[in-house]
């Protein structure tokens, strides 16, 4: 049973995400799963998906580029290291920064991500 705390709280969630972060994330998911699949893209397609991503990139405010790179992050933290490695040089050439920020953070995703495992296992053991 949903409290009327639970609706506000998912209302105010939705709420959250505003146009321009949802058309950003879009257009990375687009970029993200050509350059991951690692089947040759042509060019042109793979340049207009960089520009797709600047594009909503610049449009975005602070605080939904932090948002931004927190998805990406997540989104390198789980899929295979291999197709993550592959999508990371795309990122560099959309932003640098936005990359470095968005390897460093998939990096501790997926320390996170791993570490509740490990510990499950050693106290099983």
């Amino acid at each position: 049973m949903m409290t009327a705390a639970t609706i506000a709280l998912q209302t105010q969630a939705s709420a959250d995400v505003g146009w321009p972060l949802r058309l950003a994330q879009r257009a990375f998911a687009a970029l993200l799963d050509e350059t991951a699949a690692g089947a040759p893209a042509s060019a042109f397609r793979t340049a207009r998906l960089r520009s797709a991503a600047r594009r909503t990139l610049s449009a975005l405010s602070a605080d939904e580029s932090t948002r931004l790179l927190r998805w990406l992050a997540l989104q390198l933290a789980t899929v295979d290291p291999l197709a993550a490695a592959r999508s990371v040089p795309h990122l560099a050439r959309v932003d640098a920064g936005l990359a470095s920020g968005v390897e460093a953070a998939a990096r501790r995703a997926r320390n996170g991500l791993v570490a509740p495992r490990r510990r499950g296992g050693a106290a099983a053991a």
